[in-house]
């Protein structure tokens, strides 16, 4: 059911507050719904989709909540794990911004 902590405002202040540690990630909708799940090292992964713009800029998001791990490929297999794992309860479609996947 993915990521079990609950949802933080995505902000640049709370985001500069999480470790700068491998993890896994969900950004959310101001509904509380997934639109995509990335990995890498936490802080400076959320920062990156307040920047520029193109593929790091994600639309829409409004929440977002964080799952550390201990590394950076356990980070990729729970990326993984969570995007499966929601499209499974979503017909088989990934996240919105998860388009590699698609």
């Amino acid at each position: 059911m993915g990521i079990w902590k609950k949802w933080s405002e995505f902000k640049k202040d709370n985001v500069d507050r999480e470790g700068n540690v491998y993890g896994a990630y969900e950004l959310g909708d101001r509904y509380g719904e997934v639109i995509y799940v990335g990995h890498g090292l936490l802080r400076q992964r959320l920062m990156s989709h307040f920047l520029g713009s193109g593929s790091h800029v994600k639309p829409g998001a409004a929440f977002y909540r964080v799952e550390e791990v201990g590394g950076k490929e356990r980070a990729e297999q729970r990326e993984r794990a969570l995007i499966r794992e929601y499209m499974r309860r979503h017909g088989g479609m990934c996240p919105i911004h998860n388009k590699r996947f698609g």
